[in-house]
This record gives C-alpha cells, sequence and structure tokens, in this order.
C-alpha cells in the first residue's frame, strides 16, 4: 500500500493506491480525485470505473501504454498504470489528499511541486522497493 500521512500521527495517513499479487498477477485499487477531492474515477483490482466524464480513459492496465486517465479539455494525463512486460507494476499520477498535490511518476515523488524522494536523506530516485507492502510519503521523504 502507498499512502501519505498528512500529521506527525501514523494514523493521518490517507491511502493513495495498493498493489496486490493475486494468483501470480499484479491488481491496482485506487481511487483518482481531483484537486476538489471529487471523485473523477476509481480502480478496483484492476477493474475501471469512470465517475466524471470530464476525462477520457485509454487502454487497459494489463496491455501496452497501460490505462490512461486525460482531462478532456487539454488532454493532460492525470494517471496511467501498466503492468511491465517483466510483470513490475508502474503507476504514474496526481494525487489530492486535502490541500496537498503529491505528484508520482517513474523518477519523481513530488508534494506540492517540491521533490520528496529521501529515505533518511538519501535520494532513492530509479529504487525499486521489492518486498515492501507499506510505503507512506510524508512532506519530509518516504518512510517503509
Amino acid at each position: 500500500m502507498v499512502s501519505y500521512q498528512t500529521g506527525t500521527e501514523k494514523g493521518d495517513r490517507t491511502h493513495l493506491f495498493t498493489l496486490e499479487n493475486s494468483d501470480g498477477n499484479l491488481t491496482l485499487t485506487t481511487e483518482i480525485k481531483d484537486e476538489n477531492s471529487e471523485l473523477i474515477a476509481k480502480i478496483d483490482r484492476n477493474e475501471f470505473t469512470q465517475i466524471n466524464k470530464n476525462f477520457d480513459v485509454q487502454g487497459e492496465i494489463e496491455k501496452g501504454n497501460g490505462l490512461t486517465l486525460t482531462k478532456r479539455e487539454n488532454g493532460d494525463v492525470i494517471f496511467n498504470a501498466k503492468i511491465t512486460e517483466d510483470g513490475y507494476a508502474a503507476v504514474s499520477g496526481i494525487f489530492y489528499v486535502g490541500g496537498t498535490k503529491i505528484r508520482i511518476t517513474d523518477r519523481t515523488v513530488e508534494i506540492n511541486d517540491t521533490p520528496r524522494q529521501t529515505v533518511n536523506g538519501v535520494n532513492v530516485h530509479d529504487t525499486f522497493f521489492v518486498g515492501n507492502y507499506d510505503i507512506t510519503l510524508t512532506d519530509d521523504g518516504l518512510r517503509f
């Protein structure tokens, strides 16, 4: 599970997305919200449900470039999820928690447009976290 810790207490975490290995297949569960915390779409174990029709969706998580959600008005990509050929999951997108904007890509984690990709002061850019079942993003960096 990947979550964002909104305060200093461990219980102050907000779920961003969950990846599970089920019978040898990776499954994704998440809710995609806009900057006003309005639900755009949700994915439950790789099954996509669109809520807001102001966005376009293309593809499927398990195929090719994966599932991509874009703003209809300008084409901006706000979410992409795919299972890579070698069986890894790649999730990128913009998540909103209250007034906080969290942008996750294959190379960066930004909170309110400030890079946050360190663990105990060490840059973890391009690091694979195989076997970690719980990753928490904080305003100070990543926590496992």
